[in-house]
């Protein structure tokens, strides 16, 4: 068998193991906050629970939680475990946007539109992530095909779904529907009117919840306002993100020249294709749609409700290797390109991968750290009204965390704490004060990945 026989013959089982493979490298690291959420809720509530109850305290619908619950209950809660759905989602997108690319420009474009997704930094990286994002991006990828193939009750109950995962990602009904206005055509108007109604259905339904998930979530943001600049607003900077992350995923190197370049030299690559597929933008027109107007229209969202980050914006991502797939094709250098940029993703992904100071926050060592450390009637202080969810997830001892309101330091002669999120919640650092005043001193200070300073003091 030649080698382009078997490329054609296994060519789509190779991507996806090889798409299964690398999202299987360091799926172990610690869990991160939201991560830690995601465990303690399906670890500690019913699936009834997780609809009745948790979901008033989330901003999210229950489909994610429910399918974690359902998964854990048979493989455990090892991070491994908790990540393996996210994995096999991400796995599968890889393959609708195969699909996709043999839709619009035959078995070359699947494979390239395919292999670039399925090494793609950021893509990889959210697919090691128990949330929801990995869920939503092939939900939305589905919608797509289903649309485009005009299968349209896999895309009735594939609407459901994704309305019963995220609220964002609902945005992609606004490219459908310039499509089919554009198209001027009766029969798929119709069609896509009916596909909406399980939707709604959910949607009328979960209101109430809704309502109070935003009450919540209005009253979390008047608490602590700087809150809104970690969701994110409305401005330049969030908007360049999601150009940057897009290319380089979550890597972020110290030295600016290096990280210019790991930023600049792909940009100028795939600008090529995408100029490219934007002049033969009737034909891609339904992957523009896709790829610019849901940031468009949460961009505006974001002036009253703070929440625009790039990372929110993953279920665009096939979009985007999809015309730069399309625009590599139609170009004379089109070897070359493609080799680029897949040596480029495979680059980026594994120095991610392979490089634990771009991973996750390290709550496994600060938590064994700390209960190795503590002794006597010590405890670990948090600018907050409770522990972290990630330090309860891997403590053995939660009752050594204490908020600065609980504990009466005057009785203590050393104990720790956390500069973890005082930038919100304690941004004049009030707190370390009150223990100045007491008569402590910060006498040792240590760190730990992507949460910040431990710190211990002691009265002198």
């Amino acid at each position: 068998m030649t080698l382009s026989k078997f490329a054609n013959k296994y060519g789509l089982l190779l991507i996806l193991a090889s798409s299964l493979g690398i999202r299987m490298i360091s799926s172990g690291q610690s869990l991160w906050l939201d991560e830690a959420i995601s465990a303690l809720a399906v670890k500690n509530n019913t699936f009834l629970e997780l609809i009745t109850k948790f979901s008033l305290g989330d901003t999210h619908p229950p489909l994610y939680y429910l399918i974690l619950k359902a998964w854990t209950s048979i493989f455990g809660f090892t991070e491994v475990a908790l990540r393996a759905p996210s994995v096999i989602f991400s796995v599968l997108t890889v393959y609708f946007t195969y699909k996709l690319g043999e839709f619009f420009g035959g078995k070359k474009m699947a494979i390239l539109s395919s292999v670039l997704l399925a090494f793609a930094p950021l893509h990889v990286y959210y697919s090691q992530e128990a949330r929801m994002y990995a869920l939503t991006t092939l939900l939305v990828s589905m919608s797509f095909y289903f649309f485009l193939k005009e299968k349209w009750r896999y895309l009735s109950v594939t609407l459901l779904f994704l309305g019963l995962s995220d609220y964002l990602p609902l945005l992609i009904l606004v490219p459908f529907w310039i499509y089919v206005f554009i198209k001027k055509n009766r029969e798929s108007f119709f069609n896509l009117v009916n596909s909406h109604i399980l939707l709604l259905i959910f949607l009328l339904f979960w209101l109430p919840v809704f309502i109070k998930q935003s009450s919540s979530s209005a009253s979390y943001l008047a608490s602590f306002p700087q809150w809104g600049e970690v969701l994110g607003g409305a401005n330049i900077k969030e908007l360049a993100l999601i150009w940057i992350k897009f290319i380089a995923g979550r890597i972020s190197f110290g030295n600016k020249f290096f990280y210019g370049l790991a930023i600049l030299i792909p940009s100028f690559i795939v600008v090529i294709p995408l100029y490219k597929a934007f002049l033969n933008r009737g034909i891609t027109l339904i992957l523009w749609l896709w790829l610019v107007i849901p940031p468009n229209i949460f961009f505006i969202g974001s002036f009253f409700v703070p929440g625009f980050s790039y990372f929110r914006l993953l279920f665009i991502l096939p979009s985007f290797y999809l015309l730069i797939s399309w625009g590599v094709l139609k170009t004379n250098y089109r070897k070359i390109l493609s080799l680029s940029l897949v040596l480029i993703n495979i680059a980026l992904s594994l120095t991610y991968l392979l490089d634990n100071s771009f991973w996750r926050e390290d709550w496994k060592g600060l938590v064994s750290f700390v209960e190795e450390k503590v002794k006597g009637d010590e405890v670990l202080l948090v600018s907050y009204s409770e522990p972290f969810a990630g330090y309860i997830w891997y403590s053995r001892k939660p009752y050594l965390v204490r908020s600065f309101d609980q504990s009466d330091v005057k009785q203590k002669e050393s104990l720790y704490t956390m500069d973890y999120l005082m930038d919100l919640t304690d941004p004049v650092r009030e707190n370390y004060k009150k223990l100045e005043n007491e008569g402590f001193a910060n006498l040792e200070v240590y760190n730990f990945r992507n949460i910040g300073q431990l710190r211990y003091w002691k009265k002198i």
